[in-house]
Formats: C-alpha cells, sequence, structure tokens
C-alpha cells in the first residue's frame, strides 16, 4: 500500500511537470519567428506607400497669388524703369519765363567822348524787357540736417539757362557831383549761364536760391552822348554809332515754386544779374566842343565808355515741366 501511494505520487510529479514544460514553450515562442504561424499576407489589400513630397532649394518663395499683385509705389519711393516715380526722385525739367528788370546799377562807370573829359554814369531806372529758357535736372530729395530743427527735406538743383535781356538806356552823367547830361542806347544782351540751386521741399511752395555763372555777348544800337556842362561849359553830341562786348556773367536768385497739374509748375524769381567789366568803343573820331571843328571834320566824333559792372534787378514768372 505504502509503495503504491509512492508510485502515484511520482506519475503525478512527472505529469505536472511535462504539462509545465509544454506551456513554457508555447509562450516563449513569438508568432513571427516561426514559419509555420506566420499568417499570410495579401499585396492587394496593403496600403500604397505614401512618395515623398518633393523639396525646394526656394527659401521663401512667394505664393503665385501674391507674386502677381500689382506693387504700390509710394511717394517717396523709387520704381523701375518701366514705373512710376515718386516727386521725390530726380528728374528733367524745361522751363520757360519772361519778366522785366526794374532797376540798373553802374559801378565805376565813366562815358568819354574822345577829346572831351571823362564822365560819371550813374544808376538807371528805366524799365527793360527779360525772356529765359531753361533745361535742368532736379537731384532726389534728401534730409538735411540744418543747425535749427530737426532734417529738413532738400533737394538741389543744376541747370542751363539761355536769357535775352533788351532796355533803352538812358543813363544820367555827372562832372563830380554836377549833372552834364545823358549817353543813349538800345541794348541787346544774349546770356548762357549755369545755374545751382539748393529748394526746400514739402511745403504748399517750393521756396529755392542759387547763383550762376556764364558768358553774355552784348549789342548796343543807337549810341549817342548829349553833353551840357555847367562846370566846363562844354556843350557838345557825338556821333549816332553801334558797338558791342563780350562780358562775363553772375547772378543770384531767389524764387519759390508751386505744382498746379501734374508735373506742370509755376514759378517767380528774383535776380541780381550782373555783367563784369563792359567795355563799349563807339569810334575814335574827336568830339568838338560847342559844335565847332576844323574845316573838313565833323563836330560829332566817337566816344568810349567802361565800368567795373553793370547789374539788373530782374523779377520773372514762368511754368516749369518736369518729365
Amino acid at each position: 500500500m505504502r509503495l503504491s501511494l509512492i508510485l502515484f505520487g511520482v506519475i503525478c510529479f512527472g505529469a505536472f511537470a511535462t504539462q509545465a514544460q509544454e506551456n513554457s514553450g508555447r509562450l516563449s515562442v513569438s508568432p513571427s519567428a516561426s514559419p509555420t504561424t506566420a499568417a499570410p499576407t495579401n499585396p492587394a489589400l496593403q496600403p500604397a506607400a505614401k512618395a515623398p513630397e518633393p523639396t525646394s532649394n526656394v527659401v521663401d518663395a512667394p505664393l503665385p497669388e501674391i507674386a502677381n499683385q500689382p506693387k504700390v509705389i509710394t511717394p517717396s519711393q523709387t520704381s523701375t524703369s518701366d514705373g512710376p516715380k515718386g516727386p521725390h526722385d530726380g528728374r528733367w525739367y524745361i522751363s520757360a519765363g519772361a519778366g522785366a528788370m526794374l532797376q540798373q546799377t553802374i559801378s565805376e562807370g565813366t562815358a568819354t567822348a574822345v577829346g572831351q573829359f571823362p564822365l560819371n554814369q550813374t544808376d538807371s531806372g528805366n524799365l527793360g524787357f527779360y525772356a529765359a529758357g531753361k533745361v535742368g535736372y532736379d537731384f532726389a530729395v534728401r534730409d538735411v540736417q540744418l543747425a535749427f530743427g530737426g532734417p529738413t527735406p532738400m533737394r538741389t538743383a543744376m541747370e542751363l539757362e539761355f536769357n535775352y535781356l533788351g532796355s533803352y538806356e538812358k543813363i544820367p552823367l555827372q562832372n563830380g557831383t554836377q549833372g552834364a547830361g545823358t549817353e543813349t542806347y538800345n541794348l541787346s544782351s544774349y546770356s548762357v549761364i549755369l545755374n545751382g540751386l539748393v529748394k526746400f521741399e514739402d511745403l504748399p511752395i517750393t521756396p529755392y536760391f542759387g547763383g550762376g555763372v556764364g558768358a553774355a555777348t552784348m549789342y548796343s544800337y543807337n549810341h549817342k552822348m548829349s553833353v551840357n556842362d555847367p562846370t566846363t561849359s562844354a556843350n557838345y553830341e557825338t556821333a549816332v554809332s553801334n558797338a558791342n562786348n563780350i562780358s562775363l556773367v553772375l547772378q543770384a536768385i531767389v524764387g519759390f515754386e508751386r505744382n498746379i497739374y501734374e508735373n506742370l509748375n509755376f514759378y517767380v524769381e528774383y535776380k541780381f544779374m550782373a555783367y563784369m567789366d563792359v567795355q563799349f568803343s563807339y569810334g575814335n573820331e574827336t568830339t568838338w566842343t560847342n559844335g565847332t571843328a576844323p574845316a573838313g571834320q565833323s563836330a560829332a566824333g566817337g566816344s568810349n565808355s567802361s565800368n567795373n559792372f553793370m547789374a539788373q534787378q530782374i523779377v520773372s514768372s514762368g511754368l516749369k515741366w518736369s518729365f
């Protein structure tokens, strides 16, 4: 009986160990590791692999709907050659104007009839006609820090001016402080002057100032001196004659301009224009006093005049077109 119980226990223990070993083997085997337990796959049922998205070397490329939008040009922006320009950009212009000479100033001027004492020329207040045409370039606006206030928008300009001045001159002559007669002639002057200007922008009107240097060809027609000098009792007239002169021209300019329509401006200018070292020679024949001359000679002879400068004060206005 005892032997039977021992045999029964051995048999039960062996069966339990065998069952435990089989269970441990089934749990330790992975389904993917055994070819006999892998489930068959059907390619038709598998989802298609997604292709990788293309990449670009362009960084921050604008979207088509943004790139095709029209560009907006601000008033102070400079565009390309095929686009518009703002009012602050550089631009060419042409202008034309006319005005009047209001006052003439003569410095150290003398008029001398041949064979007579020189007489002093004095200032003339006769009116004259002035006309000018210009071609120039307005450079782009720049903010300039002046000695007072904040940055000031300013632009510079260069222009070539062609002008004409015509007047009837009636110049008083003096012997010292005593009136001695008059000198009369018709004056026509043609000048070419290079001007430089400084303009103050962003105001209701555009004030400017500047100056210029150039050359002038001057013509004097129908010149005559009529003298009745109480100091010397000289009484004579010179012959009617003509002369010409080429001189240096200097001028100072102050003015303003205002836009009246798109690229069209109206301007007003004041000029102090001086012809430097003007000299006229009206002949070399002697002028005889009191109309008395030797037989065969005319009492009315030639004369000469010269001065340090002859300056005109001119006011003019005109139109300017920029492009």
